[in-house]
């Protein structure tokens, strides 16, 4: 068993009951006031755990960059025992994610491009002025020696015609399909019967053990993932992903638009009742509909049945959903075969949440808009096999170089989206499909335990 109240709140809880955010960088000039700071909170009961007797109004949680751990005074030889992508942080890595282009740092947003973000602090409200109370009573204790870099990020929920499922900004329905994992019960809110494990050999789905992502318990193989040293820093803790990701809205749909109407013609006796090609289209490049249903139940049209529990094997040409498409490509369940083995030490926790003002359909602004991705893994070699083979590459899924058409970092690329025998439905080809999503910042994260903060304030760290 292990300890809820040890483990940082937003790991293994989706928030869903938190709609407001924002997200706050610290840089720490002087080691001891950020050690204060860290104590001063924790004193407080300021860290949200995983478990809570009665549920607060606003939630605050910590992650460090590799960066902040030495601003803290973390000794070197504690220091080297992190892992070489942690050490490295995202700006150096970025060619090698797909970062390129105008998604490279130096096209970053402030402070990522600039500065050295040390502490990412993420606040949660159950409304607008719970979070900015919050807000106000964090900033006001921070020490001369702990400064805010501006700007802030403010982020949210948003929903279409007041249903309770998240969207994103293309018009998706979001997070359904997190991790289902052993021993933790599901985290409530909207899509809460969404969470699958991995596929095992007889189809079925089992939960995933929770090395996978907490630090310090056994994994897929039963083995324990690196631990960074002291095991009482490592304990408990996680690694965090964190990316702003900017969505082109308009592109998005100019695209979608403009190939519809050849899409149109594959489908013989026309498109099915409700259904606009411009729908069935941008369904079948990100691999569901628009409202959540799956198009491996649901091929010819959308349900609102958010019935997560499906596997690939059954459609292996994509007749149903594309090999190329988005969700197919980050979730392959036992798509790749070997009764879902392949991909099984590859699932991320994802708390994502939008930024922005939602697009009205049919208007066009300059505002900016997209997705802060943040995923939990117990190593960042799990984020960085998704993002490198399975999102900016097709090999796996037999589309050559082309990547991602939702998420990839291919400029030009092409998606194609298979016929369908029973239907009579030809084959079609998307050409030329721009960069919808672009990168403006981000890096890689440690999230200690409360236990480890607790370390990491006294200023006592040993490595051995």
């Amino acid at each position: 068993m292990f300890d809820f109240s040890n483990i940082q709140g937003n790991i293994l809880r989706g928030y869903a009951s938190f709609p407001h955010a924002r997200f706050l960088y610290l840089a720490v000039h002087d080691a001891g006031d950020g050690r204060s700071l860290l104590k001063a909170l924790l004193d407080s009961g300021s860290v949200t755990p995983a478990q809570w007797s009665e549920k607060p109004d606003a939630a605050l949680n910590l992650a460090l960059t590799f960066a902040g751990l030495r601003a803290l005074g973390l000794p070197e030889e504690s220091l080297a025992t992190f892992p070489a992508e942690f050490r490295e942080g995202m700006k150096v890595r970025a060619k090698a994610l797909g970062d390129v282009g105008k998604s490279s740092p130096q096209w970053w947003d402030e402070p990522w491009k600039t500065s050295r973000v040390d502490i990412l602090v993420m606040i949660y409200g159950r409304t607008e002025g719970a979070l900015e109370e919050r807000c106000r009573t964090f900033r006001q204790s921070l020490p001369a020696g702990v400064t805010e870099l501006g700007p802030d990020q403010p982020a949210g929920f948003f929903s279409k015609d007041n249903e309770k499922a998240r969207r994103e900004h293309f018009g998706f329905v979001d997070g359904l399909s997190n991790p289902a994992v052993e021993g933790v019960s599901r985290d409530g809110g909207a899509g809460r019967s969404q969470e699958i494990g991995n596929p095992d050999e007889r189809g079925r789905f089992r939960k995933i053990p929770l090395g996978e992502f907490i630090l310090g318990y056994p994994g897929e193989g039963g083995d324990l993932a690196p631990m960074p040293l002291p095991n009482l820093l490592s304990h408990n803790s996680t690694y965090l992903v964190f990316r702003k990701l900017e969505q082109n809205v308009p592109l998005f749909r100019d695209y979608i638009a403009e190939q519809a109407r050849s899409f149109a013609r594959t489908i013989p006796g026309g498109l099915p009742n409700g259904v606009t090609a411009e729908d069935f289209l941008a369904a079948k490049m990100m691999g569901r509909w628009q409202d959540g249903s799956s198009l491996i139940e649901h091929p010819d049209r959308p349900t609102k049945a958010l019935d997560n529990g499906f596997a690939y094997a059954d459609d292996p040409a994509g007749a149903r959903c594309p090999l190329g498409a988005h969700v197919r490509r980050t979730n392959p369940r036992d798509a790749l075969g070997f009764g879902g083995k392949t991909m099984s030490r590859h699932r991320l926790i994802r708390r994502g949440i939008t930024y922005g003002k939602p697009l009205p359909p049919d208007e066009r602004d300059d505002e900016r808009r997209g997705i802060l991705f943040i995923a939990f893994n117990s190593g960042f070699d799990q984020f960085e096999f998704v993002q490198q083979l399975w999102v900016n590459f097709g090999d796996d899924f037999e589309q050559s170089n082309d990547g991602d058409p939702i998420a990839g970092s291919s400029q030009g690329g092409q998606m194609v989206i298979p016929g369908d025998e029973t239907t009579g439905r030809r084959p079609f080809i998307c050409f030329n499909i721009p960069r919808f999503v672009e990168t403006k910042g981000g890096d890689y994260f440690f999230v200690p335990s409360l236990a480890a903060l607790r370390l990491l304030a006294s200023g006592r760290v040993r490595a051995s």
